[in-house]
């Protein structure tokens, strides 16, 4: 992992910047200020749910924390995004959940709806059967949809990817695998939006699925309430796992 941060921070200090890719908040552009070729955006959610059935007694805390970093010149641009999601039941279920994610995107955008990719991404999913995992793909993302209500971009890619058990016998192995992922914003208004981001990576050894559905609502110019909903599904040869996150929670966005 910390040769993964160090590659990335690398690739950020070495090339250009440019008109983004999808993000969290605007599939396809970043919204840019003037004088500010740069944005920087992050959230904190919490939920507390305690239950009580039959003289027994559950508490769940979900907790999820997001950053993004983006920045652009001319044709060329940069993502960089770190999350960090927990889940701890004390109940019978014991369905603890502790994962981290870093990945570095740099971007070559050739027309004003193609742009091309290049990601490096580190996993590290304490409730898997992975002790982490680091895939570097290239690929193609297409603005399919763009307009004042509403954005549609989609991309498609390959690459490698190293994964590493967390059990005996320790083993590891590297695979081909084929990326496809879908960012979608709905605006109901000036002030409340939606988003739903996907993603699918697929291999021989080991297919993840990510979702995250989200509804934002401006409180001032920079802060926004927040809800949102989780998932990561994990079908893999050494053991399958799934995980749902609902949280509650503030976004900044600079």
């Amino acid at each position: 992992m910390k040769r993964l941060i160090i590659a990335i921070l690398a690739t950020y200090t070495t090339c250009s910047y440019a008109d983004l890719g999808p993000t969290r908040t605007d599939a396809g552009k970043v919204d840019i200020k003037e004088n500010k070729p740069y944005r920087l955006e992050g959230d904190l959610s919490y939920l507390l749910n305690s239950t009580k059935s039959n003289g027994n007694s559950n508490t769940k805390e979900n907790l999820a924390a997001n950053v993004l970093f983006q920045r652009q010149v001319g044709v060329w641009g940069q993502e960089l995004r770190a999350e960090a999601v927990s889940a701890n039941d004390d109940g019978s279920s014991g369905s603890n959940v502790e994962r981290y994610m870093l990945a570095g995107k740099v971007l070559h955008r050739s027309t004003d709806t193609i742009y091309q990719f290049a990601k490096l991404q580190g996993d590290k999913d304490l409730s898997s059967n992975f002790d982490y995992q680091v895939s570097l793909t290239g690929g193609v993302g297409f603005d399919l949809l763009k307009d004042e209500k509403q954005t549609l971009t989609a991309e498609a890619g390959a690459g490698y990817r190293y994964s590493k058990e967390r059990y005996e016998p320790y083993d590891d192995f590297n695979e081909v695998i084929g990326t496809v992922a879908a960012y979608y914003e709905y605006k109901f208004n000036d002030k409340v939006k939606f988003n739903q981001d996907l993603s699918y990576e697929f291999g021989e050894k080991s297919q993840i699925l990510r979702s995250r559905s989200s509804v934002g609502a401006n409180l001032t110019d920079t802060v926004s309430g927040l809800v949102s909903y989780q998932i990561k599904d994990t079908q893999a040869d050494v053991g399958n796992s799934r995980d749902s996150l609902l949280s509650v929670g503030l976004k900044y966005i600079y």
